[in-house]
Parts: C-alpha cells; sequence; structure tokens
C-alpha cells in the first residue's frame, strides 16, 4: 500500500541527510566575520582564565626549584 502525498503532509520517501563532516564545512565556509567573532570570543574568554591557571601549574611541577630561583634572578 503506498501513502498519498497530500498538502501539509510529510513525504513518504526518506529524508535525505548529509554526512556530518560535509554538512560541518558546507555551514563553516559559508559563516560571516561577525558569527566567527561570536564564536571565538567566548572561547578566548574562557581559555584565558584557564591558561593563566594550568600554564604556571605545570611549570611548578615540571621545572625543579634550583631552575626556578636561577631564573628569577636573572
Amino acid at each position: 500500500m503506498q501513502r498519498e502525498n497530500r498538502p501539509g503532509t510529510f513525504s513518504a520517501m526518506p529524508a535525505y541527510v548529509p554526512e556530518r563532516e560535509d554538512f560541518m564545512k558546507e555551514r563553516s565556509t559559508n559563516l560571516s566575520t561577525r558569527i566567527w567573532l561570536l564564536i571565538a570570543l567566548p572561547a578566548v574568554m574562557l581559555a584565558y582564565p584557564v591558561v593563566c591557571v594550568v600554564v604556571p601549574a605545570v611549570v611548578r611541577a615540571v621545572v625543579p626549584e634550583v631552575v626556578r630561583s636561577v631564573l628569577s634572578v636573572i
């Protein structure tokens, strides 16, 4: 039994769903500069404090105290 397509109803044919990667590439290449700025600004605002906390902690953990004291004298 075949479904009848009437105005205002969904077609019986399955919808075409593009691959995710192709879809994202298509959408990201067509974004304006303003939209890129709106995406990048919150990312930078979130990343800055994380970097300010994580980088010094990693340096303190990796670089020995003697090297840090010599570098602070210079």
